[in-house]
Order: structure tokens, then C-alpha cells, then sequence
């Protein structure tokens, strides 16, 4: 089967690693997605060849020969001409607490080595179309998942066809996430935008409405990640096994 590109050009990714094996491999991965793949081998590198010419997607190791990758993430994010560029951080040895810091420090993913091209691939697909989303606008109704359908004018939701009875604050939030599709957003940041930054709400009100949209998914509850210690990431909804089966 044929793999289709990222979008509807090639994209540019900058692989960021002190490891020329890691970058190898990663090259590979992306081979098929008809990506343009420049690299970096450090920090201050990669700040360069990002500053020279801002890519479509930072592919960033967490460990690398000058600094630490936690490091040059804050670093990005504090450039105007960078702010907007994704950054996917990748790492073969993390522990949770380093995966917290990771988004933290302004990275909108993380991936644990050893790693699958498959996964490698969809996931760098998910951050740069969630990225393309924001700057021409929120993802029409339905876009995002063939599954879920969002009719925003009614606050009206369908799961394969079917309505959803959520609440309103469900509505909002569910939307929220399918709009930043492929993204993690943070609890505080959902909070922030959805109850405003001086609601008197804590982040386990942010966890129970998840809970209930997930109940209310059914079969598609999948479709909603956790990122431990961070927030909520809205997936891809795969298909239902019978729709599955009859094509």
C-alpha cells in the first residue's frame, strides 16, 4: 500500500541528535512520507539551521552532546520566529518524571525508544497537521475523526452517527481537543482557556468531565489519550470492528 505525504507538500523535519546511528534510523523511518530531512547534531545547531530556516517539525533527542534537550526546547519557545514550530522530543532512556519536564518545557510530544516506523510516522503526521490546524484555524466539524462529528453552532456532537448527551462543558472541552488533534494539551492549560485562569477549579475537574465524555464515546472512548502527569491528547478514532468488516 502506498503511503500518502504529511500534507500537500513535502515538509522539512530537523532531526536533532549527537548520534549519527539514531539519525540513520530515524531518516528511514520518514523515508516513505516524502519529508525533506535536515539534521543537527547539537543544541546550538540545531538553534542555528532552526533560526536560518525555520522547519516544519523539530525531531529532538533528550540527551545531547552540549546540552540537554529539555534546555534547547526553552529555548526555542522563547524565539518569536520559533515559538510556532513543533517540537517532538524522542529518548531512549526517560523516566516519568522527565517525560513531565518534557512538555514542561514546551515540547508538544514525546516517544520512547525503541520505537516502531509506524508509530514514528503517524505520530510526527498527528503533531504537524495539529500545527497546520492551528494557523488556518480550528478543524471543521468533523474533520478530525471520521468517527466523531462536531456541529459547534448547536453544540451538538454524533459518535458513528449517534448523539452524544453531553453537557455543555463536555461539548467545549471535547472540542477543544479534537481542534489540537495529534496535541498534548495540559490540564492547566484546558482550565486556563475553557473555565478562564482565575476559576476557582483544580485539574481533577478537568480529569471527572474526561471520565464522562469517555463513557458517553462508547466504543470510541479510545479516541481521548492520557499523557500520565501532563494532560489529554485527542487521537485518530479507528474504525468500529462491524464497519471495519464490511469494507
Amino acid at each position: 500500500m502506498r503511503l500518502e505525504p504529511l500534507l500537500d507538500r513535502p515538509r522539512e523535519i530537523l532531526i536533532v541528535n549527537g548520534d549519527p546511528q539514531a539519525r540513520a534510523e530515524i531518516r528511514r523511518c520518514l523515508a516513505e512520507r516524502g519529508v525533506v530531512c535536515r539534521e543537527a547534531t547539537t543544541g546550538a545547531e540545531c538553534l542555528r539551521a532552526a533560526e536560518a530556516s525555520p522547519p516544519d517539525l523539530v525531531l529532538l533527542d533528550l540527551y545531547l552532546p552540549d546540552q540537554s534537550g529539555l534546555g534547547v526546547c526553552r529555548l526555542i519557545r522563547e524565539l518569536p520566529t520559533l515559538e510556532r514550530v513543533p517540537i517532538m522530543v524522542v529518548a531512549s532512556q526517560a523516566s516519568e518524571i522527565d517525560r513531565v519536564l518534557v512538555f514542561e518545557s514546551g515540547a508538544d510530544d514525546f516517544l520512547a525508544r525503541p520505537f516502531y516506523a509506524p508509530e514514528l510516522r503517524a505520530r510526527v503526521d498527528a503533531v504537524i497537521r495539529g500545527f497546520r490546524a492551528d494557523r488556518i484555524g480550528e478543524r471543521k466539524p468533523g474533520a478530525a475523526s471520521g468517527r466523531i462529528q462536531l456541529d459547534p453552532q448547536a453544540a451538538r456532537a454524533l459518535v458513528d452517527g449517534m448523539r452524544l448527551d453531553l453537557t455543555h462543558k463536555e461539548f467545549e472541552l471535547l472540542a477543544k481537543l479534537v481542534s489540537h488533534s495529534g496535541r498534548v494539551l495540559r490540564r492547566k492549560q484546558l482550565i486556563d482557556e475553557l473555565w478562564g485562569p482565575d476559576a476557582p477549579r483544580k485539574e481533577r475537574a478537568v480529569d471527572a468531565h474526561i471520565k464522562s465524555i469517555r463513557r458517553k464515546l462508547g466504543g470510541a472512548r479510545g479516541c481521548i489519550e492520557t499523557v500520565r502527569g501532563v494532560g489529554y491528547r485527542f487521537v485518530e478514532a479507528p474504525a468500529p470492528k462491524s464497519a471495519a468488516r464490511r469494507s
